[in-house]
């Protein structure tokens, strides 16, 4: 069963399409690029002051950003803890 889609994934998606990089989006949407590069990657989180225009970007309603950025904090929660380097995960 595939997974539905977070915030993330759609902001990806749709940057991809439309050939896109993040300070592009940055500008449209307000934010800084490394926001939009965080929030592709599902790193993190836009405010509500970003909702709306995200919500333009993508051709979505304000309620569908908000579904999509509860997807995205799910699964930043269920993300499983990786060890930063192979030391730690040979318990060294």
């Amino acid at each position: 069963m595939a997974m539905p889609p977070t915030l993330g994934d759609r902001l990806d998606d749709r940057m991809w399409s439309l050939g896109e990089d993040a300070a592009e989006v940055a500008a449209i949407v307000g934010a800084t690029p490394l926001d939009v590069e965080r929030w592709a990657e599902d790193a993190d989180v836009p405010g509500p002051a970003f909702h709306w225009a995200l919500a333009e970007y993508l051709g979505v309603d304000v309620a569908e950003i908000k579904r999509l950025v509860l997807r995205t904090q799910m699964r930043m929660v269920q993300r499983p803890a990786r060890p930063a380097d192979g030391a730690e995960a040979a318990g060294f």
